[in-house]
């Protein structure tokens, strides 16, 4: 008889807080929403970001007369100096900044997540330099996450 896979605890996906997928880098958190947002947007003015906006999905869709169950944020942040860089190499490029950070919450557990630079970017350009300077963008990212556990 086979066996029903039980979806991993909290505990088990503390064990590997910092997860990196094929595409995305993730950070997994036991803490409250406005603690982790507090702490995320230290993190990103640590490792030499900036935050540019921050889109609350809560309160745009309460201003639209609709609900949101969970809380829900985007953080859109950039490294002027690697952004200028990038765009001088591949203007095309600019639709891919700044880089974005969500963060949401589901039943006490924090999730926040960016997609990869690296595999965003060089999707879109095949410039000799570009995966070079995804890969630094990338690396800030992870601090920036890392910064979280």
């Amino acid at each position: 008889m086979r066996q029903r896979k039980e979806p991993a605890s909290f505990e088990a996906l503390k064990a590997e807080a910092f997860i990196r997928g094929e595409s995305t880098l993730s950070v997994v958190c036991d803490r409250p929403f406005d603690e982790v947002a507090l702490q995320l947007e230290g993190s990103i003015v640590a490792n030499d970001l900036g935050i540019l906006q921050v889109h609350d999905f809560g309160r745009l869709f309460q201003a639209k007369g609709m609900a949101l169950e969970h809380n829900c944020r985007v953080y859109e942040v950039c490294n002027p100096r690697l952004a200028a860089q990038l765009i001088d190499i591949d203007p095309g490029l600019a639709h891919v900044l700044p880089c974005r950070i969500s963060m949401h919450d589901r039943g006490g557990v924090t999730t926040v997540t960016t997609p990869m630079p690296s595999a965003l970017m060089t999707e879109f350009s095949h410039a000799a330099n570009v995966a070079r300077l995804a890969r630094t963008f990338e690396a800030g990212l992870q601090r920036v996450l890392r910064g979280l556990l």
